[in-house]
């Protein structure tokens, strides 16, 4: 038989293998204009959680508070696993369920932009939450990047995450473009590419001549597989399925992407 100490020595030595049998890097989709998964609903807005190598970091929390954490609860996601949230910009379509969320786990470390509106911090007095006024790149979790503040209207920041395979970035709605977005990526990481890109790329209200060019640049900057959602919009989304092929894949709430 093994005594206590044994199973302990036994646990902690197969901790390590048991960490490589699952993917370096999982995404959940909690927060969508679509859905991809039965029974976890649509909205305008975005929202996603991210988990690398066992730490889990939430990126943009959506428009309505109860339907945020509905999807969180239909996807299995327990609130007090978060160590950190990044809010992408200060439209409430982003940050909406923050709020809430904090409301379940008081320990999770928020971030907004310096520039965020008035109205977005005094939400956050009002829920008991003081967020860290974020204005230059900086690590939330190993591997786990914040751009810092990128200039446009509004200013807006990417998350991005050093895997074994590249740079994944995850893009909140690309208000200053997301061309601008990957180059700010690229820049800040020192990276040849992208290995993958998911969020919205704001080109709903675009035209094709508009679009096209933007397309065309992403190639250029080797962004290898993209997946558009929130307010990319229908006639972008065609054009990016055309151009990128197998290289492309639909979003929705309750989409799960992993790189293994």
């Amino acid at each position: 038989m093994v005594g206590a100490a044994g199973r302990l020595i036994l646990l902690l030595t197969a901790a390590p293998v048991l960490a490589q049998l699952g993917p370096e890097l999982e995404i959940r989709i909690i927060y969508d204009n679509t859905s991809a998964r039965a029974g976890v609903k649509e909205d305008w807005g975005f929202g996603a959680l991210v988990t690398f190598r066992g730490r889990r970091v939430l990126f943009d929390t959506g428009t309505r508070p109860d339907l945020f954490l509905e999807n969180v609860k239909k996807l299995d996601i327990d609130p007090g696993s978060v160590e950190q949230a990044l809010i992408s910009h200060t439209h409430p379509d982003h940050r909406g369920g923050v709020y809430r969320f904090f409301s379940l786990n008081p320990r999770v470390r928020v971030h907004f932009l310096d520039q965020f509106t008035s109205s977005a911090f005094e939400d956050a007095r009002r829920a008991g939450m003081t967020p860290s006024r974020v204005t230059r790149p900086f690590e939330l979790v190993p591997g786990v990047f914040s751009t810092g503040t990128v200039e446009g209207d509004p200013p807006e920041q990417a998350l991005a995450i050093e895997t074994r395979q590249g740079i994944v970035m995850l893009v909140g709605c690309s208000h200053p473009g997301v061309v601008r977005m990957v180059e700010a990526v690229q820049r800040q990481r020192k990276a040849g590419s992208i290995r993958l890109i998911a969020g919205g790329f704001h080109m709903f209200q675009q035209r094709v001549e508009e679009i096209a060019p933007q397309i065309a640049r992403m190639k250029e900057l080797k962004v290898e597989r993209v997946i558009p959602a929130h307010c990319t919009g229908d006639v972008a989304k065609q054009m990016f399925r055309e151009a990128y092929g197998t290289s492309f894949d639909t979003a929705g709430a309750g989409k799960i992407i992993t790189l293994p």
